[in-house]
Order: structure tokens, then C-alpha cells, then sequence
């Protein structure tokens, strides 16, 4: 008695299922979760949600919000705070689609993207309270993140020149804080980084900017004070803007 019993169960839980599923089936069909029918040579439909065009990388002017990071520098080095706060909020415009590192973007580092929002949020700290070292600090480390975005997403051809223009100006900032310890650690930044880039300007036959770097890069190595560290690092960045606006020549269309 108790096996059949338990086969009439089995059989009644069976049939149950079975109407359950029919009914889920033409529920959802009512509700046109099915496949659209396509015709003979049509394309599939695209799966992309609506807002992806609007979050995709390629939509985002790398270049913009670069140049937007370095007119705030400037502002700041002439004590324009107003300037300043002007270019932040161009800045935060500009990237306010940022998309965040998931399935759809697997490139993007979480721990990168984490630090561009602490540094974000440091930023903007700064620019309230007028802290013109903070800001000046916060503001070189998203340039930083935002060269190492467009390498990925923009596929730039000289990476290694977002990464000099990164140590040239730590350079300067560690140089006027007075930490010894993080100037030779950007001097040796720069020293390696240049080595990598070398080759590349001199394909290009620059001549006269190769020997400029080769000679700064001397005058690094013979630097003992501060203030020696600091003059090389303020020439350094006029010479790396030269190596920029040479590969933006370079790059435009003939």
C-alpha cells in the first residue's frame, strides 16, 4: 500500500509539473517573450541594451577631458580658483558617462576605476577648500587614470607618452613638496620610460627632441637639490608637450 500510494503521489506531482509548464509557456508567449520570426537573409536582432550606445568608451573625448585636467593645472598654478573649479566641472561633464568595468567592458580595472573616483572625490575636496597641494596631487593622478584609459579603449599609438607626461609632472609636484624619496623614484620613471619611447621619436627623425630629453635626462642625473629637480621637471613638461604636439601632427590627416 505504502509503494503504491507513494506512485499515486509521484504520478499526481508529475501531472501537476505538466500543467504548470503549459501554462508558463503560453503565459510568457502572451506576454511576446519569444523570438521575433525573422525573414530569409535578415539579420538577428541586436541584444544591446538601450543606454549602451550612450555608456560606450568610444563616445567618451579622451583628449577633452585630458586637456580639461590640464587647464585646471594651469588655473591652479596662477591661483585662479574660480578657473579652476570651471575646468573640474567641465572635466566631470565630460566623464559622466563613464562606464563601469563589468561583463560588457572586462578591460576596465575595478581597482582603476575605484581610484579614479577616490581621486575624483579628492579633487573636488581640494578645489572647495582651496587645498592647492591636494588638488594639485588628486588632479595629476586622474590624468594619469584617464591616459590609461584611452591606451585601452583608443588603442593610442604611443601609450608610453601618457605615462611620461604623468611622471613629468609628479616629478615637479614631489620636487616642491620636498620628498626626496618619490623625486628619485619619478626621476628613475622617467629615465625608464624614455628609454622605451626613444626609439619611436627617432623613427620619426625628430633629432632635436631627442637630443632636448637626452640632455634633461643628464642634468637629472647630476641634480642634488630640490629646486635643481624642480627646473628640470618644469622644462621636462614643455619638452614632453613638444613630443605630444609632434604625434598630433603626425596623426592628422594628410
Amino acid at each position: 500500500m505504502r509503494v503504491y500510494g507513494g506512485a499515486k503521489t509521484l504520478a499526481v506531482a508529475v501531472v501537476s509539473a505538466g500543467v504548470l509548464l503549459v501554462g508558463l509557456a503560453l503565459w510568457i508567449r502572451g506576454r511576446g517573450w519569444h523570438s521575433a520570426p525573422r525573414s530569409e537573409g535578415s539579420q538577428p536582432m541586436a541584444t544591446a541594451s538601450p543606454n549602451e550606445a550612450e555608456l560606450s568608451p568610444s563616445r567618451l573625448d579622451f583628449q577633452r577631458a585630458l586637456e580639461a585636467l590640464d587647464a585646471l593645472l594651469e588655473a591652479l598654478d596662477e591661483g585662479d580658483w574660480a578657473q579652476a573649479r570651471e575646468r573640474f566641472a567641465e572635466f566631470e561633464q565630460i566623464v559622466r558617462t563613464l562606464p563601469a568595468p563589468d561583463l560588457e567592458h572586462p578591460e576596465m580595472s575595478f581597482a582603476l576605476m575605484d581610484f579614479f573616483h577616490l581621486y575624483r572625490v579628492q579633487l573636488e575636496r581640494a578645489l572647495l577648500t582651496e587645498d592647492a597641494t591636494g588638488a594639485i596631487f588628486a588632479c595629476n593622478q586622474l590624468g594619469d587614470i584617464m591616459w590609461d584609459l584611452r591606451a585601452q579603449f583608443e588603442r593610442a599609438p604611443v601609450p608610453e607618452l601618457g605615462r611620461l607626461h604623468y611622471l613629468g609632472r609628479d616629478l615637479r609636484y614631489w620636487s616642491e613638496v620636498g620628498d626626496e624619496k618619490m623625486v628619485r623614484l619619478r626621476a628613475l620613471g622617467v629615465e625608464k620610460t624614455w628609454s622605451d619611447v626613444r626609439p619611436i621619436i627617432a623613427a620619426s627623425g625628430e633629432k632635436a627632441l631627442i637630443s632636448r630629453f637626452d640632455e634633461l635626462l643628464e642634468r637629472l642625473h647630476t641634480a642634488r637639490t630640490m629646486e635643481d629637480y624642480r627646473a628640470i621637471a618644469l622644462m621636462l613638461e614643455e619638452a614632453i608637450h613638444q613630443l605630444e604636439a609632434q604625434f598630433a601632427r603626425e596623426r592628422e590627416p594628410r
